[in-house]
């Protein structure tokens, strides 16, 4: 087996264990605690100091760390579909 399938294997396993953390109790529980960080976060935002700058960075952050997290999520499950695709296209050709 070649180096670069057996990354594309890794890929792919990781893509799978992704997806079933995410469909676990726990992955669902912090997928709904991201949600829900992003919203207070935001609610905070809306009330805070207009000119109280580090508090508004602060919340800012808050803000974009769980689509952040969401997102490494996201592209771990897409990468694994395109090893998926390039194993196959290996095995066919």
């Amino acid at each position: 087996m070649t180096d670069e399938a057996e990354l594309l294997i890794a890929e792919a396993r990781l893509g799978l264990q992704t997806k079933e953390f995410l469909s676990s109790q726990v992955g669902r529980y912090i997928l709904g605690r991201a949600d829900k960080a992003k919203q207070e976060a935001f609610d905070s935002w809306t009330r805070a100091n207009p000119e109280d700058i580090e508090t508004i960075r602060e919340l800012q952050f808050r803000a974009r760390l769980p689509s952040l997290v969401i997102t490494w999520l996201e592209e771990a499950i897409n990468q694994a579909q395109h090893a998926e695709e390039s194993l196959q296209e290996m095995t066919r050709g």
